[in-house]
């Protein structure tokens, strides 16, 4: 996971769609309608507050609804960062979705994943732990039932005579 530092530009309620701008001086600020959206507000952000931004590349996001939104609609920006239904969109929701609900957002992707990559070292191994510290035994389980009856053992070798009265 991957993260930023960035400034707040305005109040912002939670499950809002979010646009950054700057390269320095990071900053925060609900997308405009009809923008296409970089993350989305998981709580109430502080005008003038600097957070970190976590990228954690989730496929779907928890947007509100500005409008009622039929299930498997494409979805594009509308008014305070909320979603509204559209014809081409940056993503669809799951499920219907009342006006002020939060819509399950699937994002659709943007471009190809291209090929993949080649394998990356492998990286150090860690610290052994403890030898022994796995804690005391524990106690003796009951005795199982006894085994089948084994095949006879070779005949011993003859005794010496004994005695009788």
């Amino acid at each position: 996971m991957t993260s930023f530092k960035a400034l707040v530009t305005e109040d912002v309620p939670g499950n809002r769609l979010l646009s950054k701008s700057g390269i320095n001086n990071v900053t925060l600020s609900v997308t405009a309608p009809g923008e296409t959206p970089e993350f989305r507000s998981t709580g109430f952000l502080k005008q003038g507050r600097v957070v970190t931004v976590k990228i954690t590349d989730k496929p779907s996001w928890n947007v509100v609804a500005e409008e009622d939104i039929p299930a498997g609609s494409s979805v594009e920006v509308g008014n305070d960062g909320m979603v509204v239904p559209s014809e081409e969109g940056f993503g669809y929701v799951l499920e219907e979705v009342k006006a002020g609900r939060i819509a399950t957002v699937i994002r659709a992707g943007s471009g190809s994943a291209g090929e993949k990559g080649p394998r990356g070292d492998k990286g150090p191994d860690g610290d052994k732990g403890p030898v022994g510290d796995q804690g005391p035994p524990g106690e003796k389980g009951p005795d199982g039932d006894p085994g089948p009856q084994g095949p006879p053992g070779e005949q011993g070798p003859p005794g010496e005579p004994g005695e009788s009265e």
